[in-house]
């Protein structure tokens, strides 16, 4: 009863008598998937040219960079003419926060902030227009609907930091309806905002997604805190159980040894993080439920899922971000090749996103998948920050190494940290005290991805630190600046540390 309400009365008449028209945008984007190519590619080309002459009118930011480079606007007919323009980083987007990146036509009184996930380290403030946050929830809908999900499926979501609606301050505290209530009739310079707040953490979060958050492992992985996953789980018993990949591995092995039945779910759905066959494989096993990837970001929303056919590699979501492939000479990669990902965000207004650095490796793929979806599918091979590049050149992104060890010889968990191209050391967490680890057979495996040569320290650990954003970083790589696409390599990525 409740989705019928939501599909057929509470989201439709959001849609024809307020600001909130996300449900309309998720039915064009679920039609859209199966648009013949040259219909949906002039779209795209029609709204990043649109979001592009916008922020050259209105963002600072952007028309110093455009200028200094010496681009035209008028001169960009084609995508090759667009990628004359810089690539931006997160970092610039933090130092010219909040004047010269938010555009000039918006009241910063009506805007939505909100923080990024600190996945490099410190975390990005972000405002989205009321169109841009329309979109963003368009491609969770959308994404859901991949899965063999619907509006109104109820999540459990296990991840170690979340993007979430904040004050102008980078505050995000509890606000209530009471709250709201008093800020509201006292006229609180900051009541929008928390309009916002409680919007999304007490009606939709708790009415329209019926989601739950457990708070994030701590760095020893107790079995308590697995045990309370576990429970959260059992007692709300969600349709799709999501979250950071690694986090969903350790429920699934302490479900498996302590041979717990689980409720049934519709999907499992891996975000924020990367997976190998191997474990998804596994996590399908213990929660006896298909096993999906989404991809994208605070600064994008959902911009790629995997759908029953392919659980390795993802839908791109074309409308609601231009995903360029690069090779680090600027140049477009080919198909099924290695490259740096960047993204334009093609809906967010109230402060652009234009050939954004986000940090991932991947590849990307146009032949068909079995669904006749006729978008572009994607992989995601690690975090850039994690991309091996060894003395021969060959490149070894993390998901090569993580297909190599998660899971397997008995590694509980395990993190290879690169000191130069010919030292590494890898550390490992058991997967209990009675496993025997072969360091032998590791060292060899290892030397296969990075040479005969390199030097091997092993470091067996009783838990591994995470990163600042409370994430875990299979590997920490001393080679992968030659790799960007940015002007200054040397240039300021993010601090994972």
């Amino acid at each position: 009863m409740k989705k019928y309400i939501l599909k057929n009365l509470i989201l439709p008449l959001a849609s024809r008598c307020t600001s909130n028209k996300g449900w309309d945008y998720y039915k064009h984007y679920i039609k859209a998937d199966f648009d013949p190519v040259p219909l949906w590619r002039e779209r795209q080309w029609q709204r990043l040219l649109n979001v592009l002459r916008h922020a050259y009118a209105h963002v600072p930011f952007y028309r110093s960079k455009y200028e200094k480079a010496g681009v035209r606007l008028d001169d960009i007919k084609n995508e090759a003419d667009f990628r004359r323009l810089p690539v931006i980083t997160k970092k610039e987007l933090r130092d010219n926060f909040p004047e010269n990146v938010i555009a000039d036509n918006f009241s910063l009184e009506f805007l939505r902030y909100s923080n990024t996930s600190g996945t490099t380290g410190s975390s990005l403030i972000l405002v989205n227009d009321q169109d841009d946050i329309n979109y963003k929830y368009a491609s969770k809908l959308r994404s859901q609907y991949l899965m063999g999900c619907d509006i109104g499926d109820n999540i459990v979501r296990l991840t170690p930091n979340e993007c979430q609606p904040c004050l102008p301050t980078g505050e995000s505290p509890d606000v209530g309806f009471y709250k709201y209530l008093k800020m509201l009739l006292s006229r609180h310079k900051f009541k929008r905002q928390a309009y916002y707040i409680f919007l999304e953490r007490y009606l939709i979060n708790r009415f329209l997604n019926s989601r739950r958050f457990p708070p994030p492992l701590s760095p020893d992985l107790t079995d308590k805190e697995l045990f309370n996953y576990v429970k959260v789980i059992q007692e709300f018993k969600p349709s799709i159980v999501a979250g950071y990949p690694v986090y969903l591995y350790l429920v699934a092995k302490y479900i498996q040894e302590n041979r717990i039945s689980m409720p049934k779910c519709k999907c499992v759905d891996l975000t924020a993080g990367l997976s190998s066959s191997y474990m998804r494989g596994f996590i399908g096993e213990q929660f006896s439920a298909p096993v999906f990837q989404s991809y994208g970001g605070c600064e994008f929303g959902r911009v790629a899922s995997s759908c029953e056919h392919d659980a390795g590699r993802m839908h791109i979501l074309e409308e609601q971000c231009y995903i360029e492939f690069i090779k680090n000479n600027g140049e477009p990669a080919r198909q099924g090749q290695l490259a740096n990902i960047i993204i334009t965000a093609l809906n967010a207004y109230g402060m652009p996103v234009i050939r954004y650095e986000h940090g991932d490796v991947g590849e990307y793929f146009e032949e068909g998948c079995a669904c006749h979806r006729t978008t572009r599918l994607m992989q995601v091979a690690g975090r850039l920050h994690d991309l091996i590049i060894t003395s021969d050149g060959k490149l070894v992104p993390s998901r090569e190494i993580l297909e190599q060890f998660q899971g397997r010889f008995g590694i509980k968990l395990f993190q290879l940290i690169q000191h130069s191209n010919g030292e590494v050391d890898f550390k490992y967490v058991k997967e209990s005290a009675v496993v025997e680890i072969n360091q032998d057979d590791i060292k060899m495996r290892l030397r296969m991805l990075l040479g005969d040569d390199v030097l091997i320290n092993m470091q067996p650990l009783g838990f591994i630190q995470p990163a600042f954003s409370g994430k875990y970083r299979y590997v920490r790589s001393a080679t992968y600046e030659p790799f960007r696409c940015v002007e200054d390599k040397k240039k300021a990525l993010g601090n994972f540390w």
